[in-house]
């Protein structure tokens, strides 16, 4: 699998669970929905629109500490999940939600050193499960697992291993820790998967590695996933036990990824489509959402998780979606290079000839096309301030602090000058950037729609623009944008994706 399309996958489970946990937020412990009636991330009760819960916070605390280097392998690298997950604990975040069994585990955990915190709270949960039999198999431990794939999915059995271990750090109940290696070799799977498409292939090569890498509980757990598979994740609604449950989250979440059918002209879709689906489940369903989301990122990758989504998401502690992109490199590199993209803070571009293009959209004077200098502050832009930013290629972390704009009024859109070889998912993307534009338009909004030299990626997302909301044909758009940007060239690959809008 090529390098780059596994960087965008891994980022993409990391992504993909924030999103589906914030749009589960709003809908949790509701009957299911009708299957047309629309999801959205319209936040509920404590948590506000896009803002991700408990499930994502504990996410983070393993892929934070990989990110920083911890050996989740060791007794050390547990002690500083350990000491992170307590941080969210006292963190006044912890006040919006977080489980009945979890609450009582935490609760009880003394503040101690460091050094021997993993192991401390493995014994405060044993004691609670001692206390009260069959009380540990809540989905706490399965809704921050995707962490633990991210971070060794290259070693599938120490991978199997490290999933339990973190499993029984509050969760002292061999099933709960069985779904996370089970999920975790589903996301692994996924992960290396050539063709997302099929899902039954899918869903083979996982129940194979179920039988190689946990050979002891492998008919079990092949049958939950054969039984789950194509189904609804409204038949876990009323499901006994229900879908808090560790086991019934999984069949639910599973269900929403095979029982949602793969679009055939944009497959991409399939991740928000099926983590809609989990949402409509209804119950727990920030939960089974970011199970799903977790594993969907992890087909489709980052690029095909909904601009509208990325642009709201964010959570404990004090993250949102660019900061995701940072720590899903950061294990996918295994460590930082502050000098390059997505850590540093300008992105150079000195030897791109163009970078000064500046111009008005022909059909939209809200909109400013440019190229990275009018962006980066370098080139004076005329008229009003501009209020939001979609960008169409890499920019550092503060070249566009100059605007001094709401971090939901930037959007940096993964876009590759080149055809459909070189990027994923290349027409929704390009969808998906023309109608963030629109919307930043509808808010009343000021747009400056740029990339590199505003020679092909900006009249291409520009001209679909005109296509998709002003009403204009593909020629007659591509023609116009392109007569205000003289050096405009847009890549056939991206001419093509206008062309048949």
């Amino acid at each position: 699998m090529p390098d780059e399309i596994s960087q965008d996958r891994l980022i993409g489970v990391l992504v993909g669970a924030a999103c589906a946990d914030a749009l589960g937020a709003g809908y949790e412990f509701g009957a299911p929905l009708a299957a047309d009636q629309p999801v959205t991330m319209r936040g509920q009760g404590a948590f506000d629109p896009g803002e991700w819960t408990d499930d994502t916070a504990q996410l983070l605390a393993i892929a934070i500490a990989a990110a920083d280097g911890a050996d989740l392998r060791r007794a050390e690298g547990e002690d500083a999940v350990a000491a992170l997950l307590q941080e969210w604990y006292l963190s006044p975040a912890r006040l919006k939600d977080i489980g009945i069994h979890s609450a009582a585990v935490f609760g009880e955990v003394a503040t101690v050193s460091t050094l021997g915190l993993a192991q401390r709270f493995r014994e405060v949960a044993g004691a609670k499960e001692a206390r009260r039999p069959s009380s540990s198999g809540g989905n706490g431990a399965l809704m921050r697992t995707a962490a633990v794939a991210m971070d060794l999915h290259a070693e599938p059995e120490v991978m199997v291993d490290v999933a339990m271990r973190l499993a029984s750090m509050t969760h002292a109940d061999d099933r709960s820790s069985q779904s996370c290696a089970v999920w975790c070799l589903a996301i692994r799977a996924a992960l290396r998967a050539e063709n997302p498409t099929d899902i039954d292939l899918l869903a083979a090569t996982v129940a194979a590695d179920i039988v190689t890498y946990l050979p002891a509980h492998a008919a079990y757990w092949c049958e939950v996933l054969a039984e789950s598979f194509g189904t609804s994740p409204s038949d876990y609604y009323r499901y006994r036990p229900p879908n808090g449950y560790c086991v019934t989250t999984l069949r639910a979440a599973w269900a929403a990824v095979t029982g949602t059918p793969v679009p055939a002209a944009q497959p991409g879709r399939h991740l928000a489509l099926a983590a809609e689906a989990a949402v409509r489940g209804g119950g727990d369903t920030d939960t089974v959402a970011c199970v799903a989301g977790a594993l969907l990122g992890a087909m489709w990758g980052y690029s095909a998780v909904p601009l509208q989504w990325r642009r709201r998401v964010f959570g404990w502690p004090g993250l949102r979606d660019a900061d995701l992109v940072r720590l899903g490199d950061a294990i996918h590199r295994g460590g930082v290079d502050p000098s390059s993209w997505p850590h540093a803070s300008s992105q150079a571009y000195g030897g791109w000839p163009g970078t000064d293009a500046l111009a008005v959209h022909p059909l939209d004077d809200g909109v400013v096309l440019a190229g990275i200098d009018a962006a980066c502050g370098r080139l004076p832009i005329p008229g009003a301030p501009i209020e939001a930013v979609v960008s169409l290629c890499r920019v550092g972390t503060s070249d566009l602090d100059h605007l001094g704009l709401h971090p939901a009024d930037r959007l940096e859109v993964r876009l590759v000058d080149a055809g459909p070889e070189a990027n994923p998912h290349l027409g929704l993307v390009m969808e998906q950037a023309a109608d963030a534009v629109a919307a930043y338009r509808a808010e009343g909004k000021r747009v400056l729609l740029h990339c590199v030299a505003a020679q092909s990626r900006t009249p291409s997302v520009a001209a679909l623009y005109a296509v998709r909301h002003l009403g204009v044909s593909p020629a007659q758009a591509l023609t116009q944008v392109c007569d205000v940007l003289p050096a405009a060239s847009p890549h056939p690959g991206l001419a093509a994706v206008v062309s048949n809008a």
